[in-house]
């Protein structure tokens, strides 16, 4: 029994050993396959790398030179974006109204006065119910604050010098606010101030402050921050904005400068017309002194606040009228359905009618604004609003008027300060077909955004008209023809090259040592492939040298435009200075 167990260990020991060998064998067996394919792939690699280069080897090495020369340049910037409908508006119903059923979908194309939605007349009536009584409420308020009139007297308010008027006789209020910033300027402190620049003078060092006309007035340093002395000088006579010279014991010129009220107060207002004026420049004012009196005060602010929501409430009602008398929701405009805004799910929306209307009057309401409690035939249209309005109310459907279109493209810093607008622009959009549309830049945003290679990265706006088939989405690819400049510096775009620090050029070569040298740093302007605008840092005249830059015709087919360590393959000899 022993004997055969022996035999037995000894029989699966010898299988095991022979399943070893087998998988090592398998192992060795493909990684000479890999191998193989490896060597395979690096010599295909060289050989087309070889042909490729063999394109490009003859000139590949040349150096060139240029000589700076006056003559004109024109580029072109060009991107890529979605476009979107311009002008949309959201379409909506006042809170409180009801909505039976939206009756298009999105891409609906409708003219003005078809339907959108279909209402609850109930729930109409009962919103104007509501509405009318808020108007109501609204009348009683105002005829309590008719009388809240503004002051027809201006008061100085403060003790102080009064500086400046800027207000005249039969001068608008409001107007001259937003003009000036104030009505009048009021010294508080009795100082006027000059800064001059000066590291020598201290504070309490006593200077002389003299006059457009010659007389001399005593004035003391008040501060002196980074060389920037402060001098202070009596308010009672000077002008403010008046041209003085500071000099010193000596007599010494230590400079000039135009005074300023050291300490400000400046008198407002905001309603009324000026009838007559009582103070006077220079003049010592006290808070009850009048300045002037005014005129068309109209009403105060309380009473201007409620006809305003007045407004807003009539406004509402008539488009509740004109709902309730057409029976639905109808387009503003002749358009398209851009997205459907309403979520008949969602009940929240539609339950703020106040519950003060009760249906049993409904019927005099009806008869009170003059037509039976039934629904009625399509009436006026009500305006359309602007697309930039907020909406109030549920908003039910965003349509587009199907004039324009517009499109966003991302512009590199070397162009954006080429891009103004009115510039003609080509748009292309692929899914519409090969046509190029005229588009016009109709913005042009210089606030950078943080571009995904660090650079800045800014925007332009082409606004082109709406043809059929396009839809919101699509991309768009853009091109915006700069105009020439004529009579400018130029030079090989292939000269220039750029680093964090800025643009430069060699202007020396060595034919013995191959190397570049005579770095000099340049500003550029606009550029195309072939020449770059250079407004400073070279003459016409001076030499550049340059190898022309290729890009890695190999590393394009094997997918990029760089070589194997993310830089360009080809560039000028010699080294850029770091």
């Amino acid at each position: 029994m022993d004997e055969k167990k022996r035999n037995d260990d000894a029989l699966f020991e010898a299988l095991n050993k022979a399943k070893k060998k087998k998988r090592r064998k398998r192992w060795l067996t493909a990684l000479i396959i890999i191998g193989i394919i490896v060597i395979a792939l690096m010599i295909t690699v060289t050989v087309l790398r070889r042909k490729v280069d063999a394109r490009v080897a003859t000139d590949e090495d040349k150096v060139l030179s240029k000589e700076a020369a006056y003559g004109s340049i024109s580029t072109r910037v060009s991107g890529s974006g979605n476009i979107e409908d311009v002008d949309t508006e959201i379409v909506t119903v006042p809170e409180g109204v009801e909505i039976d059923e939206v009756v298009v979908t999105a891409n609906t194309k409708l003219r003005e006065g078809d339907a959108i939605a279909t209402l609850d007349l109930t729930s109409v009536l009962s919103t104007m119910a509501a509405v009318q009584d808020e108007i109501g409420e609204l009348d009683k308020q105002l005829a309590e604050a008719k009388n809240d009139n503004v002051s027809s007297t201006l008061s100085a308010g403060v003790n102080g010098r009064l500086k400046k008027l800027y207000i005249t006789p039969q001068a608008d209020v409001a107007a001259c606010m937003v003009e000036n910033g104030a009505l009048a300027l009021i010294s508080l402190d009795g100082k006027m101030a000059a800064e001059i620049e000066n590291e020598s003078m201290k504070s309490g060092d006593k200077v002389t402050v003299e006059r457009a006309e010659g007389k001399q007035l005593e004035g003391t340093v008040e501060k002196n921050v980074n060389g920037i002395a402060t001098v202070l000088v009596t308010d009672n006579g000077p002008e403010l904005d008046e041209q003085v010279s500071i000099l010193d014991a000596d007599g010494k010129l230590l400079g000039r400068a135009g005074l300023t009220i050291h300490s400000l107060f400046r008198l407002t207002g905001f309603a009324g017309t000026v009838a007559y004026i009582s103070a006077r420049e220079n003049q010592d004012v006290y808070p009850a002194t009048t300045i002037c009196t005014l005129t068309n005060t109209a009403t105060g602010a309380r009473y201007n606040s409620i006809l305003k929501q007045r407004g807003e409430k009539e406004e509402t009602l008539l488009e509740l009228l004109t709902l309730y008398q057409r029976g639905a929701l109808c387009a503003p405009f002749d358009g398209t359905v851009i997205r459907i805004d309403y979520d008949e799910n969602s009940s929240s929306a539609n339950t703020a009618a106040p519950a003060a209307a009760a249906q049993s009057d409904m019927s005099s309401y009806a008869s009170a604004f003059g037509f039976s409690y039934s629904t009625a035939s399509a009436g006026s249209t009500s305006a359309a609003k602007s697309s930039d309005e907020e909406t109030d109310g549920i908003a039910v459907v965003k349509m587009a008027p199907d004039k324009s279109m517009k499109v966003s493209i991302s512009v590199d810093e070397n162009d954006i300060l080429s891009l103004e607008k009115g510039q003609l622009a080509e748009v292309t959009i692929e899914s519409v077909g090969k046509q190029a549309f005229t588009g016009l830049v109709t913005e042009v945003d210089r606030n950078a955004a943080a571009g995904a290679s660090g650079t800045g990265a800014y925007a332009a706006e082409v606004t082109f008209a709406k043809e059929k088939g396009m839809l919101g989405g699509m991309t768009a690819e853009v091109v915006i023809s700069i105009q020439g400049t004529d009579n400018v510096l130029i030079i090989p775009t292939d000269a220039v090259n750029k680093t964090a620090a800025g643009a430069f050029v060699y202007t020396e070569y060595d034919e013995e040592t191959k190397q570049f040298g005579g770095i000099t740093p340049i500003e550029v302007g606009i550029s195309n492939d072939d020449d770059t605008e250079v407004r400073s840092g070279l003459e016409e005249g001076m030499t550049v040298y340059y190898t022309e830059k290729k890009e890695d015709l190999f590393f394009m087919m094997m997918g990029g435009p760089n070589g194997m360590n993310g830089r360009p393959n080809s560039r000028p000899g010699g080294s850029y200075p770091g």
